[in-house]
């Protein structure tokens, strides 16, 4: 019972920000957010279908449209890092790239995986999950850093956004640990508590991205972008450096 109100309650909430966005005009501002929050809509009333006409074949849907969800949550990421960042041209190509990098290596592993690994079963996608999101917090983690070292200014949207998905990050981390540790045992437990972490995060997705609130003005005494400039001429002064180490070695 618990569970279908969980799930009843997400499914109400993702709905009404989906129905939300356009009139706020926010879906062609944050579209990659839109884009996995309408994935996982679709996840959750597929499931339901699926339960109701063809309840065998629910472990399966839930698990390949758990890492569709869990692929298109780096949209989320990107989405983040470019409008954070949108102030310093350099940090954030440089953001975008690393998140594109992240994201391709993870769609094209989610794509071979099941090619490559005869025996890919529910546990082996717990283990897979669990990667996933421990490179999605090292992003959230480090964006915070960066954000609280610089005294970058974020508006609500992305406060919103960045508390949200931050927070449903560490529950599934937690959970997914605990699910490992614990086993089939912890399994009704964890059923609840994922929904029930989503639900918290779409509560202040909804009350972040009610109307759309544009970052402020950044500070131009922010040095980011010089330190990011400086950062890359001593990498590119080091692999200078490397490279003619190496040929001296060819010609020794």
């Amino acid at each position: 019972m618990v569970y279908w109100l969980v799930l009843g309650a997400g499914i109400l909430l993702q709905v009404v920000l989906l129905i939300r966005a356009p009139v706020a005009g926010l879906f062609r501002r944050y579209y990659f957010f839109y884009i996995y929050l309408l994935s996982a809509t679709i996840t959750a009333l597929g499931g339901l279908a699926v339960l109701l006409v063809w309840p065998g074949f629910y472990s399966k849907w839930y698990w390949i449209t758990q890492l569709a969800t869990l692929v298109l949550g780096y949209g989320i990421l990107l989405e983040v890092l470019n409008h954070v960042l949108v102030p310093y041209p350099g940090a954030e190509r440089f953001a975008r790239f690393s998140g594109m990098v992240a994201f391709g290596a993870i769609f094209l592993f989610a794509l071979i995986a099941p090619r490559i690994m005869p025996r890919w079963s529910p546990g082996t996608v717990i283990e897979f999950e669990r990667d996933v999101r421990c490179v999605q917090a090292i992003f959230i983690f480090g964006l915070l850093a960066l954000v609280t070292y610089y005294g970058i200014p974020i508006g609500r949207n992305m406060k919103g956004m960045v508390l949200g998905y931050g927070l449903y990050i560490v529950t599934s981390l937690m959970s997914l640990a605990e699910r490992s540790y614990a086993g089939p045992s912890f399994t009704k437990i964890w059923s609840v508590v994922q929904p029930l972490s989503f639900d918290v995060s779409l509560t202040i997705w909804l009350v972040a991205l009610w109307s759309y609130c544009p970052n402020p003005e950044p500070d131009s005494t922010i040095p980011l972008e010089q330190d990011y400039e400086a950062l890359v001429a001593r990498t590119k002064s080091v692999m200078d450096t490397i490279r003619g180490y190496f040929r001296k070695a060819e010609r020794a």
